[in-house]
């Protein structure tokens, strides 16, 4: 990684550290207050979901589309380096600053259950698993962003990707093995939680490699 590439993405943290902040601020508050009664648990994991994906769509808005429609990107590509290291740079950019938020979310989602009467720690695997998904996600829509030539198909990737968390809201808690110890005492991490975390895990990997296999090879990247 050349300097050109570690000034990228130290670009990319400070242009939005403040989106960063607030992220993180709002997921955790909407984590404390879910430890408040039921109704509090219902608006502060909505709250929770609300921060976590509108991080990562504005981070893919601002980060990628608003780049190329202020025509930034021309100046960026006449630096001494290569589409696929400006890819790079900003895969690896935006993916810290999504990560900052997203490590507080999910800490503060495992602290809700492991410290919260209320909640049982049966719960934790699911919450673990779906704060892989909300990852696996951001990968999903940045690599689209990435991909996408238009403003029309970013859109649609955000569209898209925030319709999967409520597919998969109701698809990965109805399964079996993950809903039949969900509210128990303790949590069970079986075949099924592994199962889905390998996917996850699968689904992350594929999606912030394919943009250095793809778009980084294209001519008019702009």
């Amino acid at each position: 990684m050349n300097i050109v590439v570690r000034k990228l993405v130290l670009k990319e943290l400070y242009v939005n550290r403040w989106m960063m902040a607030g992220a993180s601020a709002g997921a955790a508050l909407a984590a404390l207050a879910c430890a408040f009664g039921k109704a509090a648990f219902n608006v502060g994991a909505l709250a929770w979901l609300t921060a976590v994906i509108a991080c990562g769509a504005m981070l893919a808005i601002y980060g990628v589309m608003n780049e190329r429609k202020e025509q930034s990107l021309q100046f960026v590509l006449s630096l001494p380096i290569s589409i696929r290291q400006y890819v790079l740079a900003k895969t690896i950019g935006l993916l810290l600053c999504y990560l900052v938020p997203w490590l507080v979310a999910t800490a503060a989602a495992a602290a809700l259950v492991l410290l919260t009467p209320q909640v049982p720690d049966g719960f934790l695997p699911y919450v673990v698993l779906l704060c892989g998904f909300m990852l696996a996600n951001f990968a999903v829509l940045l690599c689209g962003a990435l991909q996408a030539r238009s403003e029309g198909l970013v859109t649609a990737v955000i569209i898209l990707t925030n319709m999967a968390v409520s597919v998969y809201l109701f698809t990965v808690g109805e399964l079996p093995g993950i809903k039949a110890h969900m509210w128990g005492p303790a949590p069970v991490w079986n075949g099924a939680v592994i199962a889905v975390l390998l996917v996850e895990l699968l689904v992350l990997a594929t999606a912030l490699a394919l943009p250095q296999l793809t778009a980084a090879r294209r001519r008019d990247f702009i």
